[in-house]
C-alpha cells in the first residue's frame, strides 16, 4: 500500500492511504489555506505577486524534485525574493499543487525536497468537492475508530460536530448508538461493526512501544479514558495535545519512552503500579530492540546555537 503523509485533521501530520490522504486533504483545507492567506497578507504579499511565484514554482519542479534551498535559488534567480518564495512554497503545498519528500537515509535528519504531485504520487487526485471529501473522511474514522462520540470525531478532525453528523448521514450506513465500558457518554458505531464490538473476545496485546503522535492515540479525546484508564492526560500528551512516545501494555497507557542521544538508547519511564515485574522485564526487552533498530538509522549532527554572549557555539546531537 501506497501511504502519502498530508497536514489535514487538526494541521497535524497523518500518514494515509493515497485516496483517502486525497479525501482529507481536501475535506480539510480551508483551514489550512486560510492560515496560508493570512501568512501572505501579513507579509505584505499580493495575490498578484503570490500567484506568479506559485506559477513559477510549478515550472520549475517540472524539470524533477528539488531541494527546498535549492528552489528558493530558482525562484530568487527569476525576480522572486525568499521571502516571497518562502510564502509561495508554503501556499502550494497547503494547496496540493508540490507535494514534500524527506530525501535523507536518517531518521534524526531532514533533507527537505519538493516535487509535483503527478510525477511523484500519480494516484494523489483532488478531485473531490468538500462534502464528498467529508463524507470520506468522517465514514473512514468511525469505521476504524468507532465506537466514538461526535467529540472524540471533532477532536480528530477540527471539524464541526454539524460537519460530522452531515457526513454520517451522507455515508449510507447506519449509525448506533452504544454504551462502553470506558465512559458515561453514548458512543456512536456503524451497525454492520456492532456485532464485532460485541462478540470481540478480550485481546492480550502484549507490550507495544507506540511512536509519537501514534495515530490511535490521536483517534480519540473524551473517551481517552479507554486506554489511559486513570492515568492523567498529561501522561500521554504533551501541553498542547500531541501524543507522546509511550508504552502500551495490553491496550493501556503504562509510561513513556524517548530517544537518548548522548547514550543513543530509548529511555522508558513507567508509572507507578501500572505494571509487573513480568511486564517491566518485557518492556526493557521491547526498549532494548528498539534501541537497536533506532541506532542503524541514527547519525550524529552537528548544529549551531548562540550562547548568552552572543558566540556561536557547536552542538552534536540530534536534528529537530
Amino acid at each position: 500500500m501506497e501511504l502519502l503523509t498530508v497536514r489535514c485533521m487538526r494541521k497535524t501530520l497523518h500518514a494515509l492511504p493515497l485516496p483517502l490522504a486525497a479525501a482529507a486533504h481536501s475535506a480539510t483545507l480551508r483551514f489550512r489555506a486560510r492560515d496560508a492567506r493570512r501568512a501572505a497578507v501579513n507579509a505584505g504579499v499580493s495575490d498578484e505577486d503570490l500567484g506568479r511565484a506559485v506559477d513559477r514554482i510549478l515550472t520549475v519542479l517540472e524539470a524533477g524534485p528539488l531541494q527546498h534551498r535549492v528552489l528558493e535559488q530558482r525562484l530568487m534567480s527569476q525576480g522572486i525574493p525568499v521571502p516571497v518564495g518562502r510564502i509561495a512554497i508554503k501556499t502550494a503545498w497547503e494547496n496540493g499543487q508540490i507535494v514534500y519528500g524527506n530525501a535523507t537515509t536518517a531518521w534524526n535528519r531532514e533533507a527537505r525536497t519538493f516535487a509535483l504531485p503527478a510525477t511523484t504520487f500519480p494516484g494523489f487526485v483532488l478531485d473531490l468537492d468538500r462534502g464528498r471529501a467529508l463524507t470520506t473522511l468522517i465514514e473512514a474514522y468511525f469505521d476504524r475508530y468507532g465506537p466514538a462520540t461526535i467529540r472524540d470525531a471533532t477532536w480528530w478532525s477540527g471539524l464541526s460536530a454539524a460537519d460530522i453528523l452531515t457526513a454520517l448521514s451522507s455515508c449510507g450506513r447506519e449509525v448506533v448508538r452504544v454504551g462502553t465500558p470506558w465512559s458515561d457518554a453514548d458512543a456512536l458505531m456503524f451497525a454492520d461493526r456492532l456485532e464485532d464490538f460485541r462478540t470481540a473476545d478480550p485481546v492480550t496485546t502484549g507490550v507495544n512501544l507506540l511512536a509519537h503522535e501514534d495515530t490511535a492515540l490521536k483517534a480519540y479525546h473524551q473517551t481517552r479514558t479507554r486506554y489511559l484508564g486513570d492515568l492523567p492526560q498529561r501522561r500521554a500528551f504533551n501541553q498542547i495535545g500531541e501524543a507522546l512516545p509511550t508504552v502500551m501494555v495490553d491496550g493501556r497507557i503504562a509510561g513513556t519512552w524517548q530517544w537518548d542521544p548522548a547514550r543513543r538508547a530509548v529511555v522508558v519511564s513507567l508509572a507507578r503500579g501500572r505494571t509487573t515485574a513480568s511486564q517491566r522485564r518485557q518492556v526493557k526487552n521491547a526498549a532494548d530492540a528498539l534501541t537497536s533498530t533506532l541506532r542503524q538509522g541514527w547519525v550524529a549532527t552537528r548544529t549551531s546555537a548562540i550562547d548568552a554572549d552572543g558566540r556561536q557555539l557547536l552542538l552534536t546531537g540530534t536534528s529537530e
